[in-house]
This record gives C-alpha cells, structure tokens and sequence, in this order.
C-alpha cells in the first residue's frame, strides 16, 4: 500500500526506496536551506515511516514546542507561514507565540497542520495517518509517522 508524506516540499511515499526519498529531500533541503540541514530515513516500512532532518545549527528547545525554522525544514513552506501577521506574517498554524529569537508553537498544534497539508498536498492519500511523533534536539528533528 502506497503511504504517502511531505519532507521539505518533497511529495513522496512508502513504495520508494529509501535512497530515492533522501535524494528527494536532500535536493529540496539543499534549494531550500543551502545546505545547511540534511535529511535521512531511519525506517521504512508500509506501516510507518522514522526521519531525521540534521541542522547545521543549534536550536536549544527547552519546552514540547516547535519552532518556526523546524516547521519550515519539516514542511518546506516559508518562515513567514509561522510568523504572526502583526509581524508581517502569514501565520497558518495556531497559537504561536514568541521566545525573544523564535515564533514557536506547541507540537499537537503542528502535527495538525501537517496532518492537514497531507490531505491537501497528498491527493487524500497521504491523510490515512494514526500517529505522528516529533521530537526536537538541539542538532535536529525526529519524526515518526504511523500510517
């Protein structure tokens, strides 16, 4: 079955290889971030998938959030996306709320967006997700998606 998910604008799913979704993703990350974050597939299989985005930067998360510069390496779209519009954004997730340096939200908030851009992005195909698990380090972000 053809599971389908969104790593950095990359539109790609459970029957691709594992080299074919990395390059995918790394050719986007590589336009999008200057290479400054690379992308790799810890696990694969039909039923779920285990990725990890690995910043050349540091991002200290001392609470559940996500930050606007994840969201934007996760999801590809533009940090104006998760920047109040106060601020001169487009904010489409909510709440988002500010830390002194970063717009940040808390990460059911995300996972909503996400799930929700799969439904759009995905032709419907990419929505048949049970779970979604993120967690942020310092050097980078960990996401497990269950389908």
């Amino acid at each position: 079955m053809k599971n389908s998910f969104i790593a950095n604008r990359a539109i790609v799913d459970t029957t691709m290889a594992i080299e074919e979704i990395e390059e995918a993703v790394n050719d986007s990350l590589e336009e999008t971030t200057g290479g400054m974050v690379y992308f790799e597939v810890m696990e694969l299989s039909e039923n779920h998938v285990i990725m990890k985005f690995i910043r050349d930067f540091d991002i200290n998360p001392d609470k559940p959030v996500i930050y606007d510069t994840d969201a934007n390496i996760i999801t590809g779209i533009g940090l104006r996306a998760f920047i109040p519009k106060k601020m001169g954004g487009y904010p489409l997730v909510s709440p988002l709320c500010f830390n002194g340096k970063n717009f940040h939200t808390d990460i059911t908030a995300f996972i909503q967006f996400y799930k929700t851009l799969l439904l759009f992005s995905c032709d419907g195909e990419g929505g048949l997700v049970d779970e979604i698990g993120i967690r942020c380090y310092p050097d980078c972000i960990l996401m497990k998606i269950t389908f």
